[in-house]
């Protein structure tokens, strides 16, 4: 099922909030609680009081007192799990920030790309924010790849146009001065031709 507009604002703002893990029909949940029916049309205040409600969910099942409980809890919500000094981060949950961040900063990536930046994303941080700087490092770092990679195909271009134009040019020359040495050549061969006939006929005149 293709995501909606409701499920990729009510991500968003989760994850800014530092929430992470919630699975599609968790969203379809709070929509219906909410009482939004037009998914694709959300307000500005079903959102928010989306965002609210599975913060509120979220909360809830970490009111465990059971030790055990609260990790199988955390582990079935596919929750960022905290451990004492990092912050562990799935594949998928690389690739939904790698995809937020992305369109936050304009920038479009196909499936394919998201994947290649994700490869390079840590499996643990420090905290949420260290996860969003480096991503967006990476997105930086990816992007001014590709602007480096069209950048030196449009300089590649540009010289062989050069070239090209430089070859014809010379070559023009050269058969321009070839022809020009041609020309020279018969106009020499037609005034000696000329010459010899004048004094042949000067001769025959003289004998008569």
């Amino acid at each position: 099922m293709a995501t909606t507009k409701f499920q990729n604002n009510v991500r968003t703002r989760l994850y800014k909030k530092n929430y992470q893990g919630f699975s599609q029909s968790d969203f379809l949940e709070a929509a219906k609680f909410i009482g939004c029916d037009d998914l694709d049309n959300p307000t500005h205040e079903q959102i928010k009081a989306g965002v609210q409600y599975l913060i509120d969910r979220h909360n809830q099942s970490l009111e465990i007192p059971d030790s055990e409980n609260l990790t199988e809890a955390l582990t079935e919500s596919e929750t960022i799990q905290q451990t004492e000094n990092s912050t562990a981060i799935t594949n998928q949950q690389k690739e939904q920030l790698i995809t937020v961040q992305a369109q936050s900063l304009g920038i479009e990536l196909n499936e394919s790309e998201i994947t290649d930046i994700s490869q390079n994303v840590s499996d643990s941080f420090t905290d949420f924010v260290s996860a969003v700087e480096t991503i967006n490092s990476l997105i930086k770092d990816y992007a001014q790849s590709k602007f480096d990679e069209v950048e030196q195909r449009i300089d590649d271009s540009n010289n062989n146009l050069r070239d090209y134009i430089d070859n014809r040019t010379n070559s023009l020359q050269r058969k321009s001065v070839e022809g020009a040495i041609t020309t020279k050549e018969v106009l020499e061969q037609k005034s000696s031709s000329l010459k010899s006939f004048s004094k042949a006929l000067s001769a025959t005149l003289k004998t008569q």
